[in-house]
This record gives structure tokens, C-alpha cells and sequence, in this order.
């Protein structure tokens, strides 16, 4: 990797996690000179977890990783590092933060998500630096149903919950920081983003999600293709996820856009599924039957077997978004995409097929197992 910083340059925050490690791959695939910030940790520095997580980038690539974290003071940067960055950053992507829906202690988790990015942009603001591209949630819509647009007023929300509400939070703090400084903010909103994750909390939900498929894999084995399994969803909902190749992509190819400057996107599948369609293509793809979704928005899931209170357990805390009736569109995101060559994405049979078999990847656990995998 790389020793020094490349002028001019994309600084990503993050960059170990599931969405940035992503990110950082296509603008190295790209020729873009990255600067990855990440933390050291349990005895890993950060050059460390960032080899870790791309695996053996080529020797030529214009990588330099330098060591912070947002949720201390100074973003954990000293001096140098500031002076740095202040010369080569022109873009970052803020990709940083704790997928925690509810943290055990706020301050960390407030300064990671809110504090330390504004920090990092007032910082950043008197050098070089001309774009802010916000990694968000589309689920900054809170409670609310029907279809979310891209240009909807951010007022009168309530939450699910803590993630929720301080994502949406630093939504509007970075927005006006930006505005301020005139550094142009845009900000990303994917939906449930799902792919090969790394085993921490920013891979969940995606851990959940495979897990589950691997589980009913295990259970269609045991069971010779027929569990008797009930789970308690909304089967005529809308299954709101995003492939997190499709995310990269996206916030790669719309980050630096003359034509992106201050918009909003929704990375989300316009015309997403139903959560019964998606069940029953994975249970096809795996030969399984007797699996079955009971709507808790209608009744109530009777004499549930200790498995089936297993699973109940593991999917509480996403218990809301798989009830929540909502649609976000894209209209702007696919406009823009479109001119960079980037198709809209919908999840056919086949890509479903292919989320199956990357969930499984040679290896089918126990059903107790994928249970303990993602629980």
C-alpha cells in the first residue's frame, strides 16, 4: 500500500466495514487515488484490518490508510494527519457508524455518527475539500408507510428507534455544516443493504438474512425437504432490500457528479418484491416446502414450537421493518444512474437465486447454528 497521499484524493471513513470495503474496492478498480480511515483494533492496526478486508490489493494501487476514529476527539487524527488531508482530500465518503439499533451507551455512538463527522468536515473545509457524500438509511422515513420519495421534507418523523433517529440526526447537522462551509452534501439512503458481510454489527441485518437462508437449508436437509415452520412477518409487504454491490456501485459512480450536487438518493429496489415472493423463491431454489409466513398484523402465530420461538427471538429487533408497509422511489438516483451507465436494479428469480448461493457458499450449517450465527 501505498506511503503517501496522492493529490487529489477520495477520503472514505469506515473503509473496513460492510458498505465502505466495497466502496474502496471499485475506486481502486477505478485508478482513484483512496485515502481509507479506519480504527485500530484488538491488537490490529488499522493497515492491518484494511488488508484484511480487501485482501492483497495490487502493489501499484494509490491506497494510503491512516488511522482515526470519529468517535474520539479530533477524529483521533493529529496535527500531521489534519495537515494531510487538508492538501489531498477533495471528496469523502462518509460510509462510519455503529448498525447498533439501539447502542448501550449514546456518547460513542452519537459522536460516531454526528459529532465526529461534523468534525471531520470543519476540519476538512478550509482545505481542498469540496464534497460530502453521507451514507444514510432510507429508513430515516421512521414509522411512516406508503411511498417515501427522494425529495420528501425531513419534519414530523418519529422513529423505531435510536439508529433511526440519529442517522436522520446527522443527515440534517452535515447538510447545514456543508452548506455553511460550501462544501456540496449529498446524501445515499439504501434500503436493508444484503451480500457477504463481515461477522460484526455493521453486518447485520445482511448476517440475519443469510443466516436465515442457510438455516432453512439445514432444516430442508433434516427435515427431507418439508420442515413445518411458521414465521411471523406481512407477506404482502414490500421485502425492501439492496444488494450491496448495487450500493457501491452507486455511490461511486453519483458521489462526484456536477449534475448529483446536493440531491438525495434512494439505492432501493422501486418495485420491491413482496416478503411472500422472495420466501418462496428461496424455498424453491431450495426444494423446500412447509415454510410458511403468518401475518402478525392479523393474527397471532398459535402454539409456536421452541424453534419457532427461536427464530421469533432473533427477528424482534427488525420486527417493525418487516411490518412496515413502505415504498421508496428513485426517480432522481435511476435519472442520474442512467446516464452513467448504471441499469436500475430489480431482483428478478435468478438474482434471488444468486443472493441463495452466495448465502450458503458451500456450507449449510445446522438450523441451531445459522441461528447462533446472527443472534
Amino acid at each position: 500500500m501505498a506511503q503517501g497521499l496522492t493529490i487529489v484524493s477520495v477520503l472514505i471513513t469506515g473503509s473496513t466495514g460492510f458498505i465502505g470495503r466495497e466502496i474502496v474496492r471499485r475506486l481502486l478498480a477505478a485508478r482513484r487515488s483512496v485515502v481509507a480511515m479506519a480504527r485500530g483494533r484488538d491488537g490490529a492496526t488499522a493497515r492491518d484490518r484494511m488488508a484484511a478486508a480487501l485482501g492483497a490489493p495490487p502493489a501499484d494501487v494509490r491506497l494510503d490508510v491512516i488511522e482515526g476514529d470519529l468517535a474520539l476527539p479530533e477524529c483521533g487524527l493529529d496535527p500531521g494527519d489534519w495537515r494531510r488531508l487538508r492538501a489531498s482530500v477533495e471528496t469523502v465518503i462518509n460510509c462510519a457508524g455503529d448498525a447498533r439499533f439501539e447502542p448501550e451507551t449514546m456518547e460513542p455512538y452519537v459522536a460516531g455518527y454526528l459529532h465526529g463527522p461534523l468534525r471531520l468536515l470543519e476540519g476538512l473545509a478550509g482545505g481542498r475539500l469540496a464534497r460530502w457524500a453521507q451514507i444514510s438509511t432510507a429508513f430515516v422515513c421512521g414509522t411512516r408507510t406508503g411511498t417515501i420519495f427522494e425529495r420528501d421534507a425531513d419534519v414530523g418523523r418519529t422513529f423505531h428507534n435510536t439508529y433511526e433517529r440519529v442517522k436522520s440526526e446527522a443527515e440534517q447537522a452535515i447538510r447545514a455544516a456543508g452548506a455553511g462551509r460550501r462544501i456540496d452534501v449529498r446524501v445515499f439512503r439504501p434500503s436493508i443493504v444484503v451480500g457477504a458481510a463481515p461477522a460484526t454489527v455493521g453486518g447485520n441485518p445482511s448476517n440475519l438474512f443469510f443466516g436465515f437462508i442457510r438455516m432453512l437449508a439445514a432444516l430442508a436437509r433434516m427435515s427431507d425437504g418439508a420442515p413445518s415452520l411458521r414465521v411471523e412477518a406481512a407477506p404482502s409487504v414490500p421485502f425492501n432490500i439492496v444488494p450491496v454491490e448495487y450500493v457501491a456501485t452507486s455511490v461511486v459512480a453519483l458521489a462526484e457528479r456536477a449534475d448529483g450536487t446536493g440531491q438525495t438518493f434512494h439505492l432501493v429496489l422501486r418495485d420491491a418484491p413482496t416478503q411472500a415472493t422472495v420466501l418462496r423463491t428461496i424455498t424453491g431454489r431450495l426444494g423446500v416446502r412447509g415454510v410458511r409466513l403468518v401475518d402478525a398484523r392479523r393474527e397471532a402465530l398459535m402454539d409456536p414450537s421452541p424453534f419457532e420461538r427461536a427464530i421469533a427471538r432473533v427477528l424482534e429487533p427488525y420486527r417493525a421493518y418487516l411490518r412496515q408497509d413502505v415504498r421508496f422511489d428513485d426517480a432522481i438516483t435511476a435519472t442520474l444512474l442512467q446516464r452513467c451507465g448504471v441499469e436500475r436494479l430489480t431482483l428478478s428469480i435468478d438474482a434471488i437465486h444468486r443472493l441463495v448461493d452466495e448465502a450458503l457458499g458451500g456450507r449449510s450449517p445446522s438450523p441451531e447454528r445459522a441461528l447462533a450465527d446472527v443472534g
